[in-house]
């Protein structure tokens, strides 16, 4: 699924002693809208800040691109949501069994298969 979206995207990446260990993707989605494609940090560097650095860098990027409003969508529950909605996000959608029908493979977190996905 990532690499269908990387052309054209802008990428962003955070290191740590030349290794990459967080990256961001996003793409435009017309004139002043972007929407957050992935954005992931190594799991043994989880947990001290990089995420959010790395996203508060890549949303200044696209106020010099002009861009206006920043989407990005999620699963229904789970420690994503909750990040995102910390660093001011809001629901605005819900895509009905939209994890089901693009990704071969299900995905689960805590036990619970995740089938929609909101739109922040």
């Amino acid at each position: 699924m990532i690499k269908s979206y990387l052309p054209n995207s802008w990428c962003y990446a955070a290191k740590s002693n030349d290794e990459i260990v967080g990256v961001c993707i996003v793409k435009s989605r017309g004139n002043e809208t972007a929407e957050i494609l992935n954005i992931a940090v190594d799991p043994n560097h989880q947990k001290a800040g990089i995420g959010t650095h790395l996203l508060s860098f890549a949303l200044k990027k696209l106020i010099g691109k002009r861009i206006q409003r920043v989407e990005l969508g999620t699963g229904t529950f789970g420690h994503q949501l909750a990040y995102y909605q910390r660093l001011g996000f809001r629901v605005e959608s819900v895509v009905k069994n939209f994890f089901i029908e693009n990704y071969e493979e299900p995905i689960f977190e805590r036990g619970i298969q995740h089938k929609d996905m909101l739109k922040l």
